[in-house]
């Protein structure tokens, strides 16, 4: 199946509010809206790696646009993404219509009524390769430079999961590239994209030498399986180091 952002995030969010959505990220009175991700759990760094297309150490630059996305579809207009030849079923090439009216959206969605999920692009600078599967080469390497990071804009939902990401911060993104044929339901963007890998548990934070690599999410507890491996504390995040991070991408790639 072809991946799209509203596949890799807006299908995974369900939007609770406390009163009506409809107005615009906040409720009628004044309420913040709240969500909760279906991320896939990685409890490890090999985990993560494996479920990843690239892995970079980053400084996160100037904020690019903030968007909600609704989705969209191949001719870019909003509401679900259109359904290629890979998501028909030969035995039922005209699927049920929803039984349903979708939810009320949140204000800037593209299509009137549109469930969308408000995101944030930033610039951000790669400092170092960590990791680079096939798909995000390409055949080819991604050159170090800029790239578009795009995130939960956690100032218009409370999404578990999901933490802002701070200009100037130096952090280390697992993520998936999205092409804008991967991206029709964000219009400010028209180049590809990369998202973090399973919300928070695809960024740690570090400083800009990566001495010290910090895990945001407390899912992510070691670097292997192995019995002997370094393990975070029930009470602390995990903490590696960007040496220790390279080394389990060199053993999945050799894998």
């Amino acid at each position: 199946m072809k991946k799209k952002l509203a596949g890799t995030l807006l299908a995974t969010v369900l939007v609770l509010c406390a009163t009506s959505c409809s107005s615009g990220s906040t409720g009628e009175q004044g309420e913040a809206m709240k969500g909760e991700a279906d991320y896939e759990t990685y409890s490890t760094v090999e985990d993560l790696t494996v479920a990843s297309e690239a892995a970079y150490q980053v400084k996160i630059g100037q904020e690019v646009s903030r968007e909600c996305d609704d989705g969209g579809d191949a001719a870019g207009n909003g509401g679900e993404p259109t359904p290629g030849p890979e998501d028909s079923d030969p035995e039922d090439a005209s699927p049920a219509p929803s039984v349903s009216p979708p939810p009320s959206g949140i204000a800037g969605g593209q299509a009137e009524n549109a469930d969308c999920l408000p995101m944030v692009f930033y610039q951000a600078d790669i400092l170092t390769e960590i990791y680079q599967g096939v798909a995000a080469r390409g055949g080819d390497p991604v050159p170090l430079g800029k790239i578009i990071v795009g995130n939960v804009d956690t100032s218009k939902i409370d999404l578990e999961g999901a933490s802002p990401l701070k200009p100037g911060s130096y952090v280390v993104i697992y993520g998936d590239k999205l092409t804008p044929a991967e991206h029709p339901g964000i219009k400010t963007i028209a180049q590809d994209l990369w998202t973090p890998t399973g919300g928070d548990q695809g960024i740690f934070d570090t400083d800009a030498n990566g001495t010290t690599v910090t895990a945001r999410s407390s899912s992510v507890k070691a670097l292997t399986d192995d019995a002997s491996a370094q393990r975070a504390t029930a009470s602390e995040k995990f903490t590696t180091s960007l040496s220790a991070l390279k080394e389990v991408a060199g053993s999945v790639q050799k894998g």
